[in-house]
């Protein structure tokens, strides 16, 4: 009777069993939230950082978040691919002109159509000589999300001051020469990169106004080739790529053209000649200007994405001034110290106040490559006629005009 009991007893405790753990699977699983995509072009620390943000923002929204690294090498490839396949991330970073290319591909939001009141108070906050690169024909398919200047570095124990003009410029580098030193370009050498601020500051420009018709068979643009090939074949600058950190620590290149991150790695690699060095703006050209070179990334969204409203919501976020300074830090850490678009954010970045003047200056009279289709294409173009004056004494006047009718063949 016992033994019966305890069968009994038995049987019924593992036929509660089966039924809860039967209840239990038979309960609906809690639905995973959807998700937010983003690739960002960069290391994969400034991806952990963004991801670190985008844990803040969605928290207690409905949908997840996610952002993944890619590098710039892959990047475009890897785009391309993903618009080709119909499996395009939510949110992209990109090099400044991509989102015009990947916008007339179909594949981005027209920003500036779906969010017209955002837009137009974002382009009112940042940098306006980035708008070049990011606008054309009033369709916007990403906007600008940091930004790298260029800049003069100086060793201010060998130069009284750096020079403010062209023929200030001139003068510094042919008394240099005498002393068997030079200036050197440490980002933009014998490039279209390095010939840009010369073009802008002679008053020219790749393209007319509209970006139908390239505009490089001008006086001014005569003026900008023939300088910057002298700075080569006369005055010094060295055809070879010798690193910003060597020329200045050394003393050789004691005047060099680079971007604003050299300014951390400065410190990291030059310890010694700490105090020694500043940065300066551009040399002002004929035309009054000290336009530089603006680099950096833009962040869009692809039409493919199922989470628009939550993706605009998330870019917005990133436009904070705050956020834009969390950013920044950010990107120092992984060497790459892209500076904020947003103009309100340089109030609370961590700079000293010598620098952040100088690099606040040089953005607002900076700019970045058109917005025109084709210009990708072009850019071998532009190239290949410099190097060409440069190294072939090829004649500037011709090479111009040869280059204007190539540039206008691949406008799109």
């Amino acid at each position: 009777m016992k033994l019966y009991k305890a069968r009994a007893l038995f049987f019924m405790s593992a036929l509660f069993l089966v039924c809860h753990y039967a209840r239990a699977f038979a309960a609906p699983a809690q639905k995973a939230r959807p998700e937010v995509l983003m690739w960002l072009v960069g290391s994969e620390s400034q991806a952990k950082a963004v991801q670190e943000l985008g844990n803040e923002f969605f928290k207690d929204k409905d949908t997840s978040f996610r952002c993944e690294a890619i590098s710039w090498a892959d990047a475009h490839t890897k785009y391309l691919t993903s618009i080709a396949g119909g499996v395009t991330p939510d949110i992209g970073t990109m090099g400044l002109t991509w989102g015009t290319e990947f916008g007339y591909l179909g594949a981005m939001v027209d920003l500036a159509k779906e969010f017209p009141q955002d837009i137009k108070t974002i382009k009112e906050g940042i940098f306006s000589g980035l708008w070049n690169s990011v606008e054309y024909k009033a369709m916007v398919y990403g906007i600008p999300f940091d930004l790298s200047v260029q800049l003069i570095f100086y060793r201010n124990d060998i130069l009284a001051r750096p020079p403010a003009t062209w023929q200030e410029l001139e003068e510094t580098l042919l008394n240099l020469k005498k002393q068997g030193k030079g200036m050197l370009f440490d980002w933009g050498s014998m490039s279209w990169i390095g010939f840009a601020p010369y073009l802008w500051q002679a008053g020219g420009d790749f393209y007319n106004a509209a970006g139908t018709q390239a505009s490089l068979d001008s006086e001014s643009a005569l003026a900008a080739l023939k300088f910057f090939g002298r700075l080569y074949t006369e005055l010094g600058v060295p055809k070879a790529q010798i690193p910003l950190e060597q020329g200045l620590r050394t003393g050789d290149f004691p005047i060099a053209v680079s971007g604003n991150w050299k300014i951390d790695t400065l410190r990291l690699f030059a310890p010694e000649i700490e105090g020694k060095w500043s940065i300066s703006l551009m040399p002002a050209g004929p035309a009054g200007k000290r336009t530089a070179f603006l680099g950096g990334r833009i962040i869009g969204i692809f039409n493919k994405s199922k989470h628009k409203k939550e993706a605009w919501e998330f870019i917005k976020f990133l436009f904070q001034p705050q956020t834009q300074a969390k950013l920044y830090e950010a990107s120092r850490v992984a060497e790459d110290s892209y500076l904020p678009t947003v103009i309100a954010a340089w109030d609370i970045l961590p700079l000293p106040a010598d620098l952040k003047a100088v690099l606040k200056a040089q953005a607002e009279d900076g700019k970045g490559p058109a917005a025109v289709r084709g210009w990708d294409e072009s850019t071998r173009f532009i190239e290949d006629a410099i190097q060409r004056v440069i190294l072939q004494q090829a004649d500037p006047g011709a090479e111009l005009s040869r280059l204007n009718q190539q540039m206008n063949k691949e406008i799109k």
